[in-house]
């Protein structure tokens, strides 16, 4: 049998809150036009996931941190091999899908949940762009780990 190193537990966390945070998002994208039809549901789910979403996040970002750290890869290399390019690119997917939630979160829901108006195109676009660079990201996370 094959020895479970630390790095091994890193890269596992990692991917783990990876199915939270693109799984979620799938299952909220499919979810909530059909909770649309109950008041008060859509913004029930909506905050029960970001209870769950946003610790997963910071998990992916942490255990990032150190799975860099595990490939032992310096700033030097992040332009100047083409992992270190991946990487970079990863990373803007990554900043791009957590600032396309965080803005959903703290500024385009919030005006939803508190106006009679709602945004439901809004939400889309913004969700739409979190997961696509999420999923994006995680396909170059492959690259790497395989590189």
């Amino acid at each position: 049998m094959l020895q479970i190193t630390a790095n091994d537990w890193v890269l596992w966390l990692h991917v783990v809150a990876a199915c939270v945070w693109i799984g979620g998002q799938i299952i909220i994208a499919v979810v909530i036009p059909l909770l649309r039809r109950v008041d008060g549901l859509t913004v029930a789910v909506g905050r029960r996931y970001q209870a769950v979403a946003w610790p997963a996040f910071g998990v992916l970002v942490a255990t990032g941190i150190l799975n860099v750290h595990n490939l032992g890869l310096s700033w030097p290399a992040l332009v100047a091999t083409a992992t270190g390019r991946t990487l970079l690119l990863k990373l803007g997917l990554v900043l791009i899908s957590g600032g396309a939630a965080g803005v959903h979160a703290l500024v385009q829901a919030p005006r939803a949940w508190s106006a009679s108006a709602r945004h439901p195109v809004a939400s889309a676009v913004l969700g739409s762009i979190s997961l696509l660079a999420a999923v994006a990201a995680a396909l170059l996370g492959v690259a790497i780990a395989q590189g």
